[in-house]
């Protein structure tokens, strides 16, 4: 599982939320209402909140290299301060500045990639919704210097249908990464996801059994294809891939809810 835990998602409804992780991280995030919530964020007032959580002596370097906020390397330096501090959304914000004033797909890519993470691990539904905005545009450009760069498309592709609530065009762009790259597993894992969420089970099942094919030892896509088949009504096929999924498992409290799941569906 690329070293992440296995966390078990039981409602369909937190699909749309689940696509927010770059590529196939199964872990619990955001529902899209918290990106739905409209209020304004207010950078400036966030930055100053930020400052007076550090030291004075940062705080009055930051706000020096602020005031040079058109000098390139200021602004890579306040890019990588505060990513070192911990507060992504700042660091994204200056690497967008940094993207502005030196415009090339590299820095676009940096920007875009900085926002699109900060909007999957925020708690903020403010943050999380300006970061998401943010991280399009700056997706958006690192496309117009290079189309076929399947990274920036699966994120962009992700963020129209969570933030444009476009679907069709998400899907589209998801489609055209598959068509020059039939094994991009994010493309894939995102298009099953979304096949399980509209009710397109057979298109779901084609999917995470492709899925299984690349990365038979993942056992976020059994969990997912036996989901696939409990809704189906095929409980032989479903319990047979939550045994598997089970088997692959190495966190004991993941293996006891999937059992749980599993004697739930052998009593039904």
């Amino acid at each position: 599982m690329a070293g992440k835990q296995f966390t078990l998602i039981l409602s369909v409804l937190l699909i749309i939320g689940i696509l927010f992780y770059l590529g196939y991280k199964s872990s619990v995030v955001k529902t899209s209402e918290a990106v739905e919530k409209k209020s304004e964020f207010n950078f400036q007032s966030y930055l100053e909140q930020s400052r007076n959580k550090i030291p004075a002596e940062l705080k009055s370097k930051f706000i020096q290299l602020e005031k040079n906020s058109n000098d390139q390397v200021s602004l890579f330096t306040l890019t990588r301060m505060w990513d070192s501090l911990g507060y992504p959304f700042l660091s994204a914000h200056y690497a967008f500045d940094l993207a502005q004033a030196e415009p090339n797909k590299e820095n676009w890519k940096v920007a875009g990639m900085k926002f699109y993470n900060t909007a999957s691990i925020s708690n903020d539904s403010n943050i999380q919704s300006a970061a998401a905005a943010k991280a399009e545009k700056a997706l958006e450009k690192v496309l117009t210097y290079d189309s076929t760069d399947e990274e920036a498309k699966n994120a962009l592709g992700i963020l129209y249908i969570q933030i444009d609530k476009d679907i069709m065009k998400g899907v589209k762009t998801l489609k055209e990464i598959i068509a020059s790259d039939s094994n991009n597993i994010q493309a894939i894992f995102t298009l099953g996801m979304l096949s399980i969420q509209s009710g397109q089970l057979d298109k779901a099942e084609v999917r995470f059994l492709k899925l299984i094919s690349l990365e038979p030892f993942n056992p976020d896509y059994y969990y997912y294809l036996a989901e696939v088949y409990a809704k189906s009504g095929d409980k032989e096929k479903a319990l047979k891939s939550y045994e598997t999924c089970k088997s692959l498992l190495k966190d004991n409290k993941a293996k006891k809810e999937i059992e749980a799941l599993i004697n739930q569906l052998k009593n039904t």
